[in-house]
């Protein structure tokens, strides 16, 4: 039922952006902003459950956290940097779109480091 509130909300805000667009850009991407900025925070209310239960089942299948923080700190970059790269998109720069996109994989690569470190230790170990 959270989903279908969300894409609502969503679609309901398409309308006002797009006649603001025509006469006051900047409103029109305040106006996206505010929304997605709603969004983002009911979805991290509704993910705090699931959170947890990945927390559990990491836990019985004997896998340490930090793996599990590593790949959340993942997840999270790559959303962060798809939202921001899509309101540069609406901002008209694609450029900065680009650059912003860049950055997230350089950082998903960093924060994915000791995930690399881990697999290459298990290999040394094998070999």
């Amino acid at each position: 039922m959270e989903l279908l509130k969300l894409t609502a909300l969503g679609a309901l805000c398409v309308l006002p952006v797009a006649l603001l667009r025509r006469r006051t850009p900047e409103q029109a991407l305040l106006l996206t902003v505010a929304v997605l900025a709603v969004i983002l925070a009911r979805c991290l209310a509704a993910a705090a459950p699931l959170l947890e239960e990945i927390r559990l089942l990491f836990e019985r299948a004997g896998i340490e956290t930090a793996y599990i923080a590593v790949l959340l700190r993942a997840v999270a970059a790559a959303l962060v940097t798809r939202f921001c790269a899509d309101l540069c998109k609406d901002g008209g720069s694609q450029a900065l779109a680009s650059a912003v996109e860049t950055a997230g994989a350089v950082a998903s690569l960093a924060i994915a480091l000791p995930l690399l470190e881990a697999v290459v230790q298990l290999l040394l170990g094998w070999f």
